[in-house]
Parts: C-alpha cells; sequence; structure tokens
C-alpha cells in the first residue's frame, strides 16, 4: 500500500523519487496498523522536510507516479 511520488525540492532543485512507507514509518500501538501515506520525509541532498497533506509539497509535486499494491 502506498504511492510513488516525483518531487522537486524548491531549496536546492533535486527532483526525486519518494515511496511512502520508506524513511518514517508511523505505526499504531495497539493495532500495529500502518499509517505511512501522510509521514514525512526529506531531500536527499538538502534534507528539506517534506510533509504529503502541506499545501508546499503540493507546489513542489511533479507527478504521482503509481500507486503501490
Amino acid at each position: 500500500m502506498g504511492v510513488i511520488y516525483r518531487v522537486c525540492c524548491e531549496r536546492c532543485g533535486t527532483a526525486f523519487e519518494h515511496q511512502t512507507g520508506i524513511g518514517f514509518v508511523c505505526s499504531c500501538v495497539d493495532c500495529g496498523e500502518r499509517i505511512d501515506d501522510d509521514a514525512p520525509f526529506f531531500c536527499p541532498v538538502c534534507s528539506r522536510r517534506f510533509v504529503p497533506t502541506s499545501a508546499c509539497f503540493a507546489d513542489s509535486l511533479l507527478e504521482v507516479i503509481h500507486e503501490v499494491g
């Protein structure tokens, strides 16, 4: 389950792909269900933080490549 995003960092100009669930993964302590679609991730070059639900993320999003599983 997840989505692959193609993102362009506004700070350093790096274009990269990010698959949800890679990096920070939030899990419910009680039931173990993964909640990773909204988890933050970072630019691999300058470490700028991206949050998929934020307005600045929408501005940096180049495309949604495809949904996984």
